[in-house]
């Protein structure tokens, strides 16, 4: 009886997980909205990654990153930061410095300034927000040495709530998405990611699908 039971119990977990991925894409078809990845995976339905704490019977439904467009910033002062160092050794400030000096010194800062727009492209590559069957990540990379995760269960989340004002975000289809909880964390944000008022609909229709899950005791 004992080897029965213990050779069922990953039958029950492979039907399980089947149960909630068939979920998943109930739900996904039902947002009008179908498994794919755009903006180079700034939003990605359905994705097949995994990430380190994830459940055995947990479905990844939605992988979000901040829109590529609000990385221009960054991207702007980069390149000023590397033309910088010519422009100052064009304009004869430094005449009497050694060139060895000045090369010396232009080397410095274009090492300095693109480990910056390194540290700042793995921020917003590894800054995303997961949403599965079960709850909804928020991964922050602060910076090569630390990372922030927070998470709240989608059975203990309240209305979530979509804003996209401006000109930009309104023509680029990006915005800020909320979802308040009643755990320890407040509010989790995705902010500047790609469709908010998708995002919200998917989220707002696994949490009613869980709980009716919860009340048939699956």
């Amino acid at each position: 009886m004992q080897d029965i039971y213990i050779s069922s119990k990953p039958e029950e977990e492979e039907a399980n997980h089947k149960l909630w991925k068939e979920t998943a894409e109930k739900v996904v078809k039902d947002a009008g909205e179908r498994p794919r990845r755009e903006l180079w995976g700034a939003y990605h339905v359905l994705p097949h990654e995994k990430f380190i704490t994830q459940q055995q019977d947990e479905t990844i439904v939605l992988l979000l990153r901040s829109h590529p467009i609000t990385n221009i910033g960054w991207m702007l002062t980069v390149i000023m930061l590397v033309v910088l160092p010519f422009l100052i050794t064009a304009s004869g400030i430094f005449p009497s410095l050694p060139n060895k000096y000045l090369f010396m010194g232009q080397l410095i800062w274009l090492m300095a300034t693109m480990l910056y727009g390194f540290e700042r492209f793995l921020s917003w590559y590894y800054s995303v927000f997961i949403v599965t069957n079960e709850r909804i990540l928020d991964v922050d990379f602060e910076n090569l040495m630390y990372r922030r995760i927070t998470y709240g269960n989608l059975n203990h989340i309240e209305e979530p709530v979509s804003s996209a004002r401006g000109f930009a975000k309104t023509m680029f289809q990006f915005g800020d998405v909320l979802v308040q909880t009643a755990g320890e964390v407040s509010t989790l944000e995705a902010l500047g990611v790609p469709h908010p008022s998708k995002v919200v609909d998917i989220i707002s229709r696994l949490s009613e699908e869980l709980e009716k899950r919860r009340e048939i005791g699956q």
